[in-house]
């Protein structure tokens, strides 16, 4: 491990490398460092809005550390800390002094689709380019005086951001907490095969009409699917469905737990993803997760062929997925992003 300017930076290439997780005591790393005045850091959230919003994940993360005042008001009080969950950062138009100053800290965590959207910025041209061109020089200043810095949820994001030259710390978002998901029942009829979340505005995008041909092809497996977009599903759409699959809206959280521990399987068909937390919470709950990256725990996607060809064996041969749930328990606990956190807000504080 290098550090460039007191932050760990890792290096790129092979899961391994990039994980941050440190083996060190917890019951002294959840509090942050005080000024003088023992004052508490302000930190504002900001950013993703959504149904499944990775900000109130973030916010339940930073609930356990003391010494932080959490914000979400959106009016950047005299934050000491901006934390900007997707896409980057605050206006530069309208918080322009944020951005030319060190301070307020700028927190920019990257988490999937957002890196998409920056990899088309930056195929833009005329005058879009030099409107891109001046932003980048504004980001380039703010992370030259310290005053920037970058996180981003999954290994593969760290590389996809390096070749746009943002250097960025692989730091998951995770919502792995025993206390709020629950102990995992291995009693619970199992009588949903294939579960998934999709949104509908993003139907293709995540795989959803993929798994409706899984569906049509194999009508004795029951499949679920969550449109967390939603409050309603359209009747016309549901009239063209198989009738073994089955679509719901939002599901609030605390519903959530019920279903997974009632699937065996959990599909993740995107495009393009970062490291889903719908992925984490379901193996934790021990479902068997099929998945377009290669990640532990999980089976890789190759194609919808082999994928709809192996169906009915996975089925058959379908267990606990107990080193799944093994997995996350180690790497994936809010206790350890809490530790991973503090290792890097506390060297940025400390240099500010």
């Amino acid at each position: 491990m290098k550090h460039k300017g007191g932050i760990p930076v890792f290096p790129a290439g092979g899961f391994l490398n990039h994980i941050i997780f440190y083996d060190m005591k917890l019951k002294n790393v959840n509090r942050l460092p005080r000024n003088s005045m023992n004052t508490r850091i302000k930190i504002a959230v900001c950013g993703n809005q959504g149904p499944v919003s990775c900000n109130d994940i973030i916010i339940e993360c930073l609930n356990t550390i003391e010494g932080v005042e959490i914000d979400t008001s959106q009016t950047f009080q005299n934050p000491d800390v901006i934390y900007w969950v997707s896409p980057r950062g605050p206006s530069i138009k309208k918080y322009f002094l944020f951005w030319i100053k060190k301070n307020p800290l700028i927190i920019n965590h990257w988490i999937g689709t957002d890196v998409i959207t920056e990899i088309e910025r930056k195929q833009q041209q005329e005058i879009r380019r030099l409107r891109n061109f001046f932003i980048d020089c504004v980001y380039w200043f703010k992370m030259k005086r310290g005053g920037l810095i970058h996180l981003a949820s999954a290994p593969w994001l760290v590389d996809e951001l390096s070749k746009l030259h943002i250097p960025a710390t692989y730091v998951p978002i995770t919502s792995i907490d025993t206390g709020i998901l629950g102990a995992v029942n291995s009693h619970v009829i199992k009588d949903i095969d294939f579960f998934s979340y999709v949104p509908f505005e993003r139907f293709s995008f995540y795989g959803g009409n993929k798994i409706v041909k899984l569906a049509k092809r194999w009508p004795n497996y029951r499949f679920l699917i969550i449109c967390p977009d939603l409050t309603e599903i359209p009747a016309d759409f549901l009239e063209k469905m198989p009738e073994n699959i089955q679509f719901s809206p939002r599901v609030e959280r605390d519903k959530m737990p019920g279903l997974y521990q009632r699937s065996k399987f959990f599909i993740r068909y995107t495009q393009h993803d970062g490291l889903s937390v719908s992925v984490l919470e379901a193996l934790y709950f021990n479902l068997e997760v099929l998945w377009t990256h290669d990640f532990p725990g999980t089976y890789k996607i190759e194609t919808l062929e082999k994928l709809s060809d192996s169906i009915p064996s996975l089925v058959k041969n379908w267990h606990p997925n107990e080193n799944g749930h093994a997995y996350v328990i180690e790497n994936f606990s809010v206790e350890k992003w809490r530790a991973n956190f503090l290792e890097i807000i506390q060297s940025k504080l400390h240099q500010n």
